[in-house]
């Protein structure tokens, strides 16, 4: 858990709560969560962007995916799922089109309830495109 002003640090920062590069967990700052990917070369698979354990909270926030859409071709559908203790709860998959890349890029609601295990995945089945998993919102006790 990061903390602001010193103690516990996140994204593997043992020292201060300063963001120190992608990590696949929810880094906690007073109310507020956050976990960055980073980018992730999908390479015609599926990958995983983030997975962690929530806590003694309810997050409350948005999951977002942004990708450089001029490498996404033609014909090819990349997609992400969201698994709330294995079972999936959303699913979005796409096909490379002008109309489409817009879609995918747009933000959603999710709600975390506590102690779940979560785990969002990305895939393609075109070729190598990298991809960016932003999760951001709020914890309530």
């Amino acid at each position: 858990m990061a903390l602001l002003g010193g103690g516990v640090g996140g994204a593997g920062n043992p020292v201060g709560g300063s963001f120190t590069g992608p990590a696949e967990a929810l880094e906690l700052s007073l109310n507020y969560a956050y976990g960055y990917s980073g980018q992730v070369d999908l390479d015609n698979g599926e990958k995983t962007l983030l997975r962690f354990t929530s806590g003694n909270y309810t997050f409350a926030g948005q999951w977002q995916m942004v990708f450089d859409k001029t490498a996404f071709n033609t014909g090819e559908a990349l997609g992400y799922t969201i698994k709330l203790n294995d079972t999936i709860v959303a699913r979005l998959e796409l096909e490379a089109a002008a109309t489409t890349t817009e879609a995918i890029q747009r933000p959603v609601d999710i709600i975390i309830p506590p102690y779940t295990d979560v785990e969002i995945l990305a895939d393609t089945d075109g070729g190598s495109i990298v991809v960016t998993g932003l999760l951001t919102g709020r914890i309530f006790k």
